[in-house]
């Protein structure tokens, strides 16, 4: 029997409130997180972070996803296969406590799910083996009613959900079970009293736009999780457990809140500059790239090791090249945002050890790095021998290695990698090599012209690996693999991922296309964060390009309930459109100096921030009739160069309300270059 009695709603989650209404950190963490948003304003209406770590749902669902009611209602199940569906209106995850009435003899069951299409009596697939995760059991045995509390266990946490499906079983018997309360404890961003006081934001006059900032972000804090609740691998027969030790410290960036709950290394090269520009825990991408470092292989020039993971434990695989890459580039990342050479002196070593081991693999004759980790994000083309891919990564690891070595004062060290990057960059510009001047981009590898690969391509605008007269080409190449709802890369046939999107998006604004890049946000980010099937909070790891979920359907094989819907991989846009729609970037480790490079699209304004151990950094930018005004606010003791749309020649400039005579007009870009000191400017442009 089904019986459903609804109540007053009360809002007391998900809502814009006081920032006092945070509760504590996690089951008694020690709190060391901000007090309270680095900026102020009405852009604070679209974060999606809970304002207290204790939650509930929101709303009531039948079986067929019919809405009841608005929680809180009071829920009675009765007899044997009774359900409904809590919805919590977004991505979550936590400890749940039922607190319920019930007599009978039978089990209350409780299955999760982050999409609507897989609510029901089992939960969605997280647990990475063969046999199902199922669904949590309490037993009921009461000849009368008794009330009766259910608190998950520590190891039955469950990092990633919107629906929880609660039902009754029983075999030949009564029952009958009333749900008194739902509460879910937050277990992400586990040190932060506050979990909506970001370090970063965005606006602008595109309302899908700052949706998907604010959904990326919050993707990327959904994957800060307590180091003690990694996913156990390998995986139990049945079932699932996060209890695994996946690294040090009490908050770590991982690739998933539902799963794989672990450090791989290739979702460093989107999420750690995403979680330092929005969220701003710098401590959480510090903890994950320590994951990387102290599991590096040891180095010997008999063995040539010193090979990093692909990914941390517990799953601890090795064997990508591509992956080894990522975590140096990632480590430049880190270093610019923190300032923290103390730390970068402290694992200096293993990462010339890095160096040397995968600079060893480039082929004497072709001048071509040999990828022979052939391991990666999951394509089905290969990224073995001389990959485009492979190539692009190890340039711009050579290119960031370069600077890093630059600001440790090794300036030999930095010139030779610089050298040994240029001498790299003619040989994948070939067309002997890897680039096809027919098809105007790069081929998957330098002997296999089946495809031209989303990743590497995009990887050559992002990292200027491509030669300058080949950029337009690439950039329009790559538009021929969007559909309605995304770029399905020829890498993966069939399947749209915004990992590899990712780059994408930043490839065409590293050029200025910038309405590719724009078009593409709303076409893929968009069409997912304005889906009623999934989150609507946060951004999915990949999915068909017919709509459906079952992303990367030969290797998961569980028609589309296993992949993650909160996976920080997917969350480029939150740094493309500081660093290129807004145009505010750091150049100098902690931004002692910047650059201010807007790009306009078809959008009216924008503005946006970060904020680094230096200090806070916004901009803001207005179009008008005659051209736009720009005011920007960074610390007094930085400085930096801004570089100002100006169409055909040099624009007519105010600054602070004072006519400029300087600026260096830039005929082959368009763009006006002048110096910017510290502190807080305003300036008029008025196009000529």
């Amino acid at each position: 029997m089904l019986f459903f009695k609804p109540v007053i709603a009360v809002l007391y989650h998900f809502i814009l409130v006081s920032q006092a209404l945070a509760s504590k950190c996690w089951q008694n963490t020690a709190c060391t997180g901000p007090k309270e948003p680095s900026f102020l304003g009405p852009w604070e209406a679209n974060v999606l972070s809970p304002a207290s770590r204790t939650v509930s749902p929101v709303s009531v669902l039948d079986n067929n996803h019919q809405f009841l009611s608005t929680y809180p209602a009071k829920v009675y199940l009765g007899g044997n296969g009774s359900l409904f569906v809590f919805d919590f209106g977004q991505e979550v995850g936590g400890i749940v406590n039922v607190n319920y009435t019930a007599s009978g003899e039978g089990s209350l069951g409780l299955a999760f799910s982050e999409s609507k299409n897989f609510t029901g009596y089992t939960s969605d697939e997280s647990n990475g083996g063969s046999g199902p995760d199922g669904a949590l059991y309490v037993n009921i045995t009461s000849e009368s009613l008794e009330n009766g509390s259910y608190t998950m266990p520590l190891n039955k946490l469950r990092g990633g959900f919107r629906y929880l499906s609660l039902y009754t079983l029983t075999d030949n018997s009564t029952i009958s079970v009333e749900i008194d309360t739902v509460e879910l404890e937050i277990s992400f961003q586990p040190t932060w009293e506050d979990l909506r006081a970001y370090g970063g934001y965005f606006d602008s006059n595109d309302q899908l736009l700052n949706r998907i900032w604010y959904a990326s972000a919050y993707t990327v804090q959904t994957n800060i999780v307590p180091p003690s609740t990694g996913r156990v691998w390998p995986a139990p027969t049945e079932g699932w457990s996060n209890d695994a030790i996946i690294g040090n410290g009490t908050g770590i960036l991982v690739d998933g809140a539902k799963r794989d709950r672990a450090v791989w290394a290739g979702d460093l090269g989107i999420s750690i500059p995403s979680v330092l520009v929005s969220i701003g825990d710098a401590d959480s991408a510090k903890s994950a790239l320590d994951v990387q470092y102290a599991h590096q292989q040891p180095y010997s020039q008999k063995e040539n090791t010193g090979e990093l993971p692909e990914v941390g434990p517990p799953i601890s695989f090795y064997g990508s090249d591509t992956y080894h890459m990522t975590t140096m580039i990632a480590t430049y990342d880190y270093v610019l945002y923190s300032n923290d050479l103390k730390w970068l002196r402290s694992i200096w070593a293993g990462y010339q050890n890095a160096m040397v081991y995968i600079t060893s693999k480039i082929d004497d004759t072709t001048g071509l790095l040999n990828v022979t980790g052939a391991s990666g994000w999951g394509r089905s083309a290969t990224d073995e021998g001389y990959s485009t891919i492979g190539n692009m990564l190890l340039y711009r690891a050579l290119i960031s290695g370069s600077e890093l070595a630059n600001w440790l004062d090794q300036p030999s060290l930095a010139t030779s990698w610089q050298e040994l990057a240029s001498i790299l960059k003619v040989a994948v510009n070939s067309p002997d090599n890897n680039w096809d001047p027919t098809a105007g981009a790069f081929k998957n590898t330098a002997t296999d012209d089946s495809i031209f690969p989303e990743d590497g391509n995009s990887m050559a605008l992002y990292f200027d690996g491509a030669n300058s007269s080949y950029a337009a080409r690439i950039s329009k190449q790559l538009t021929t693999n969007w559909g309605p709802i995304g770029a399905v890369t020829p890498e993966l046939p069939g399947n749209i991922v915004p990992f590899v999107e990712s780059y994408e998006i930043k490839g065409h604004l590293a050029i200025r296309e910038t309405q590719r890049a724009l078009d593409l946000m709303r076409l893929s980010w968009g069409w997912y964060v304005s889906n009623p099937y999934g989150t609507e909070s946060t951004m999915i790891e990949g999915y068909y390009e017919d709509g459906s979920f079952r992303y990367a359907n030969d290797g998961y094989d569980n028609a589309g309930s296993y992949p993650s819907h909160s996976h920080a991989w997917s969350s480029g846009p939150v740094d493309s459109l500081i660093s290129y729609v807004v145009g505010m970037r750091p150049t100098a480790p902690g931004g002692a100096q910047w650059a201010l490079a807007p790009q306009f699209g078809d959008l009216s304004r924008a503005e946006g921030g970060f904020t680094t151990p230096l200090g806070k950094y916004s901009a803001r930018w207005i179009l008008n009739r005659s051209g736009y005004t720009l005011e920007y606010d960074v610390p007094t003791n930085s400085n930096g160069i801004l570089m100002l749309p100006s169409r055909s020649k040099l624009p007519k400039i105010e600054w602070d309300g004072i006519p400029q005579s300087q600026g260096t007009f830039n005929s082959s870009t368009g763009l006006t270059e002048i110096y910017g000191p510290g502190g807080k400017h305003r300036l008029s442009v008025v196009f000529s």
